[in-house]
């Protein structure tokens, strides 16, 4: 964000993360968005609702895309979408952030979502098959 002049901001997904959300569960999310190259932006909230979050930040995006992150849980919404009915809520340790990045950036693009990975604490990583 250009703090001197927002106008000069590029149309970006908006992330609301809560305080006492480690900067280290956030990395892979951030990735994966840029990896599709999307801009980012990313603040901090007193808010523990992810829900919340997730809808502050949709309407606040430009794009209409918001994440959410709080109480373990990461949610992605678009501004049309009600509160209690984000595009997508999953716990955050069953998910691959970068996948999930990825797939908030690919919503903004309009392209088929890639999936969900999920693991099992103490196992690797993998892609789950639909």
């Amino acid at each position: 964000m250009n703090p001197r002049n927002p106008k000069l901001t590029p149309p970006s997904i908006l992330i609301h993360v809560h305080d006492q959300v480690p900067g280290d569960d956030l990395v892979t999310l951030l990735l994966g968005i840029e990896e599709e190259g999307v801009p980012v932006e990313l603040t901090r909230h007193a808010e523990l609702n992810p829900l919340k979050l997730a809808h502050a930040a949709a309407v606040a995006s430009k794009l209409g895309i918001g994440i959410g992150v709080s109480l373990d849980y990461v949610v992605i919404t678009t501004e049309k979408l009600p509160e209690d009915r984000p595009y997508i809520a999953r716990f955050l340790a069953d998910v691959d952030g970068r996948l999930i990045g990825g797939d908030a950036a690919r919503v903004v693009k309009r392209l088929p979502l890639r999936g969900f990975a999920t693991r099992t604490p103490g196992t690797p990583v993998t892609e789950r098959k639909h």
